[in-house]
């Protein structure tokens, strides 16, 4: 599938003033995020299949045409993107929070520790739990799975960064980084169906004791 990188687009797009306008752009940038952040929130509350395009329009508030402008395949091609974005943002997410500490430790805690605190906040972009929706679409998208794929490798590839940058063998890493995915996915996962942050500031807790030997 093709797909357009943002930033070159939006290069391309200052190179010609005459045509269009930085706001314009802006704006249809902003209408693109809108309906993906808004497809995020209800696949996650209601599933995918639940979840109809009409209903994206309406609570994402964007006229219909738009919808169909950024994403003319329909809904395996919204929800794709979907997972995308929100793949995006949460690793950008994950990276801000591990650099505040150079303990990975304290920095991988600390990070699991601020989910649950979103989490109580219903600040739930950034709970999205990839996990729920693969599970979902697994046996009937291949490119939704595929995506999935990506973005869990986009996050396991940041811990594995992050370990690797403090004293961990690459070995060790590679092992860490998926028990770490794993843990915290899972802990997203079953807090959002207890609605409540408990399982996070468990998984919190237990991260000393796996990262206690390089």
């Amino acid at each position: 599938m093709f797909e357009i990188n943002e930033k070159v687009f939006l290069t391309y797009v200052f190179q010609l003033p005459c045509l269009l306008s930085k706001n314009f752009v802006e704006s249809k940038m902003n209408t693109r995020e809108k309906i993906l952040t808004t497809a995020a929130f209800l696949f996650q509350k209601k599933g995918y299949h639940a979840t109809g395009l009409n209903e994206i329009i309406k609570e994402s508030a964007t006229p219909k045409g738009s919808l169909y402008y950024y994403f003319p395949n329909g809904k395996e091609e919204l929800a794709e993107a979907t997972i995308k974005l929100m793949g995006d943002k949460i690793q950008h997410n994950i990276e801000e929070e591990l650099a505040k500490n150079n303990d990975p430790v304290q920095a991988i805690e600390e990070l699991i520790l601020d989910l649950a605190r979103k989490f109580n906040e219903k600040d739930q972009e950034n709970c999205f739990s990839i996990g729920l929706l693969a599970l979902e679409t697994v046996s009937i998208s291949e490119s939704l799975r595929k995506a999935c794929i990506e973005v869990y490798d986009l996050w396991t590839d940041t811990y594995y960064q992050k370990l690797v940058s403090s004293g961990f063998s690459s070995e060790k890493s590679a092992e860490l980084s998926l028990i770490l995915q794993l843990t915290i996915e899972g802990a997203i996962t079953i807090s959002l169906i207890r609605n409540d942050n408990t399982m996070l500031i468990a998984a919190a807790e237990k991260i000393p004791i796996l990262l206690k030997n390089k």
